[in-house]
């Protein structure tokens, strides 16, 4: 037996490394494909929603609204988004969630507007990652207003 027959390989466990990058890739591209479908239903649902509360919640980055007296001011408020972004449509889902968090938190201690609106964002490494994640944080105070 000579040793040329021995290292001899056949040609299907050539291709096979480029097989297996073509597969990987597939498996990458849909991958990211569905998480930003995903992404999009899910900001599509939260502006809904955020508008839908709009109409309930005034919301006012001044310290005083405009043309209308508060009555009683409830108290400071803050959310912080559930959402760690890593690109620039997970920050704005992140920002939709903060809002919408501090809006719904301030209709349910009775307030109808929130004056003094903040963003504010925090930036840090994901342990055991190279990337940097925000979130973002909304802060206001909750006040009820003549309507």
């Amino acid at each position: 037996m000579s040793l040329a027959a021995a290292t001899q390989t056949s040609s299907f466990f050539g291709w096979m490394p480029i097989v297996a990058c073509v597969l990987a890739g597939l498996t990458l591209y849909r991958w990211n494909r569905r998480n930003k479908t995903v992404a999009h239903r899910q900001m599509e649902r939260m502006l809904s929603d955020l508008e839908a509360i709009k109409h309930q919640v005034l919301l006012i980055s001044t310290d005083l609204p405009p043309s209308r007296a508060a009555i009683r001011t409830i108290g400071y408020l803050e959310s912080v988004s559930a959402v760690e972004a890593a690109s620039d449509a997970e920050y704005q889902l992140a920002e939709c969630d903060a809002l919408l968090t501090l809006a719904r938190n301030a209709l349910a201690k009775g307030a109808n507007a929130i004056v003094g609106l903040r963003k504010t964002h925090a930036h840090y490494d994901q342990p055991g990652s190279q990337w940097r994640v925000s979130r973002v944080i909304y802060s206001g105070t909750a006040v009820v207003v003549v309507t």
